[in-house]
């Protein structure tokens, strides 16, 4: 198997990452202007030819075939995510999955002024049929919103991404697939950390953007499965946008 672990396009949330009192946070935001751009980009280079020359010999040869090779698309049930993931569905040809598990840390909440943090429930399955009407949809979403459960803490979010993990690992590591999954910047920093199995220092984490691994928005990280072994060929590219593009 081939991995790509890609983050979602700028949402209206990471905007306010650089005001001081962060003000006007939502639960489920939508891209911003720029997050759509990123994420047309994306899907238009994740469908070129000569999209993903690190193959080996490590050196782009013309007279060869260096597209994804996409086989399977997913994203979560979070907005930015699926608008995200829709540019790349398209641009391939591919369906598009969503995955209940696969959202980000902390899951749908909202916070209070003194910093208390709530979990919502988030859109139920008619909503995303009227929307978006060609994600396919995990069977077990009802009429009650999808993130239907409690806020979720470190631990949770730990457990979770091991599950995760060892979901797709399972599902997909002993095939050819080309697995793409559009996703958000902690869960990728922590999919990394267990598949790289790299520490994680809970202390570091708790200050805001501190991770193993740096993330930009529709960043790439490309992981093979090959015979037991696990390679990360490259993390955070961002070959696809053009440098006034680039966002956190």
């Amino acid at each position: 198997m081939k991995l790509y672990l890609i983050r979602h396009g700028e949402s209206a949330n990471n905007l306010l990452s650089q005001n001081p009192d962060q003000s006007g946070r939502v639960p489920d935001p939508e891209l911003t202007e720029r997050g759509h751009r990123q994420a047309q980009f994306l899907g238009e280079h994740m469908a070129s030819p000569i999209g993903d020359p690190q193959h080996p010999p490590w050196v782009l040869d013309e007279d060869k075939d260096h597209r994804y090779g996409l086989t399977h698309i997913y994203c979560s049930l979070m907005t930015r995510s699926i608008l995200t993931a829709q540019y790349i569905a398209q641009a391939c040809g591919l369906p598009l999955v969503a995955h209940a598990d696969i959202f980000e840390n902390e899951g749908v909440y909202e916070e209070a002024s003194d910093g208390t943090k709530a979990s919502v429930a988030g859109p139920n399955r008619n909503y995303f049929a009227e929307r978006f009407p060609d994600l396919q949809l995990p069977e077990t979403l009802g009429h009650e919103g999808w993130y239907n459960r409690p806020f979720e803490t470190e631990e949770m979010f730990l457990q979770r991404s091991k599950k995760v993990m060892l979901e797709f690992v399972d599902r997909h590591a002993d095939t050819d697939d080309c697995v793409a999954m559009v996703i958000h910047g902690d869960l990728v920093d922590q999919l990394i950390n267990e598949l790289s199995g790299t520490p994680r220092v809970s202390e570091n984490y708790s200050n805001h953007w501190v991770a193993n691994w740096a993330c930009h928005n529709t960043s790439i990280t490309r992981i093979d499965f090959i015979s037991g072994a696990r390679t990360i060929v490259y993390t955070n590219r961002l070959q696809h946008i053009p440098p006034e593009l680039v966002s956190w």
